[in-house]
């Protein structure tokens, strides 16, 4: 630059946030995917997500909005776009369990692990307790732009998650995924001893579930809430439940019918069957007599099984046996 000034054009960074506002109505899509945060100072940098929903006729662009963060003195733009997408047909159903050992598992044995959010989270905790310590000016302003820091650290995380999980149901042709009512969330916490970390995972599973349910609208797949109730103590093979069912190191060992397996695993296959078995009116339209995903092929709440391909329910069992 000229005399060796620093230019003063916008600086685009991904901040990976979507308003909560999304409407689905069967066959619209209608989100914002696009909210980023504009720095007033440095070069503008294009986000090559952004840029191809930008460029993608498909999506008719609404409303843009921009938004000044007193404390972090930083702008966000809000991009909102709108896409018609088919609701997709079918009825296999995709379980996924939101658990604190690995974030999420699914019932076509995917095992999200969260590892990298504990390492943040011990990082940031880390960082803070020193800024609290020496309590100056300078500090408390860091702690400030530390916490903003640390969302976006989170987000990040999920968004790669949810993306995973959103292309899981893809890759097994599922029209529907089932996830847990998280209105009693906080009772499951409870016996998490860490008020920090319960705090965390509660706002980040709430911030999963938003991320896949906008995921998965754009390619028509329906994301439905269950009640989780006992779904750790529940046998996803022959139904019965038992707090004796379920050991503290997370292994699921059926006192009824002797079947075993991870925890989180089954608790994905619980909690995909119950989806499955809602009453009439309560059912979500079009999933007929439904059929759980699972890794080599799909079951149906009599315990039929169907192999996707050429493996064999006794392959299936076998893989459900050993997690």
């Amino acid at each position: 630059m000229e005399g060796g000034q620093q230019s003063l054009r916008p600086n685009v960074r991904p901040t990976h946030r979507c308003l909560r506002q999304t409407h689905f109505d069967h066959q619209r899509q209608e989100c914002n995917p696009l909210d980023r945060r504009v720095s007033r100072r440095g070069r503008l940098r294009h986000w090559r997500i952004s840029s191809r929903l930008l460029d993608d006729n498909d999506y008719e662009k609404r409303m843009g909005t921009l938004h000044y963060d007193e404390q972090e003195d930083d702008f966000y733009l809000h991009i909102v776009i709108q896409k018609e997408v088919e609701e997709r047909e079918g009825d296999r159903v995709l379980g996924v369990d939101l658990n604190l050992k690995n974030v999420a598992v699914t019932s076509t044995g995917s095992f999200y692990d969260g590892g990298e959010l504990l390492w943040g989270q011990n990082h940031y905790f880390r960082v803070r307790r020193s800024l609290q310590d020496k309590g100056t000016r300078s500090a408390k302003q860091a702690l400030a732009r530390l916490s903003g820091r640390e969302n976006r650290f989170v987000l990040d995380c999920l968004h790669t998650i949810s993306r995973r999980i959103v292309e899981e149901a893809r890759r097994y042709d599922c029209s529907h995924i089932a996830v847990e009512d998280l209105t009693h969330i906080r009772k499951r916490m409870d016996a998490y001893d860490d008020q920090l970390k319960r705090q965390m995972h509660q706002w980040a599973f709430r911030e999963l579930q938003e991320m896949i349910r906008w995921k998965a609208i754009a390619y028509g797949i329906r994301v439905e809430d269950v009640n989780p109730a006992f779904s750790s103590q529940t046998c996803s093979k022959c139904g019965h439940q038992s707090s004796t069912n379920r050991s503290s190191d997370g292994w699921f060992e059926c006192n009824e019918c002797g079947y075993e397996v991870d925890g989180n695993y089954n608790a994905s296959k619980t909690i995909g069957k119950r989806l499955l078995s809602l009453p009439e009116g309560k059912r979500p339209s079009g999933l007929g007599d439904g059929h759980l995903a699972l890794k080599s092929g799909t079951l149906t709440l009599n315990g039929d099984y169907t192999a996707y391909d050429t493996v064999s329910a006794e392959g299936e069992s076998h893989a459900q046996a050993h997690g």
